[in-house]
């Protein structure tokens, strides 16, 4: 199996998550009713991790809370289907109790984010003066703004260090899986 690079730890959940969702649905007896349940664990359950890969992509932080958002739907629907299966299935309940805990460990996880990062986002947008174009703020400014630097940036690299602390508090809270 390929070793992937750790970028954050709801990507890496989120991943881990999408495989075991893949690993349960391989597993199902393969009539009718199954299939429609399985099919729709799977699009929602794989689809989250999909989405936060978007949003640790994102061009701002609106995309990024929006990315965000929309993995947590996803997280949000993937727990409504196990929880279907188990009481429609009672047969799977072991596996199903720990697919609905991780879940809903990721489900908290990626609203905690989309918090912090709506709270930092505002604190931020109040701070500066408000124009359409941050370049023209710092010309129409005689200081240039404290967020302007030489160093080189990379996209979303305040955001990430933000979530990135955020997920470390979220994981020393939490018991190791």
């Amino acid at each position: 199996m390929e070793q992937r690079r750790s970028q954050s730890i709801v990507q890496d959940k989120s991943f881990r998550f999408a495989v075991q969702i893949i690993g349960y649905v391989r597993l199902q007896q393969k009539n009718l009713v199954n299939l429609v349940l399985t099919r729709q664990l799977l699009r929602s359950g794989t689809s989250i991790g999909a989405n936060v890969e978007e949003a640790l992509g994102g061009q701002s932080s609106k995309d990024f809370i929006s990315k965000l958002a929309i993995a947590a739907k996803e997280a949000r629907e993937a727990g409504y289907w196990l929880r279907l299966i188990r009481e429609t299935q009672p047969h799977n309940h072991p596996e199903l109790a720990s697919l609905l805990e991780e879940c809903n460990g990721l489900l908290r996880m990626l609203n905690s984010i989309i918090l912090t990062t709506r709270r930092k986002f505002m604190t931020h947008e109040n701070s500066e003066p408000r124009t359409q174009n941050s370049k023209l703020g710092e010309a129409v400014n005689s200081e240039p703004s404290e967020s302007v630097n030489s160093e080189p940036r990379t996209q979303n690299s305040e955001l990430g260090k933000a979530v990135d602390s955020e997920l470390r508090t979220q994981n020393s809270e939490l018991p190791s899986s």
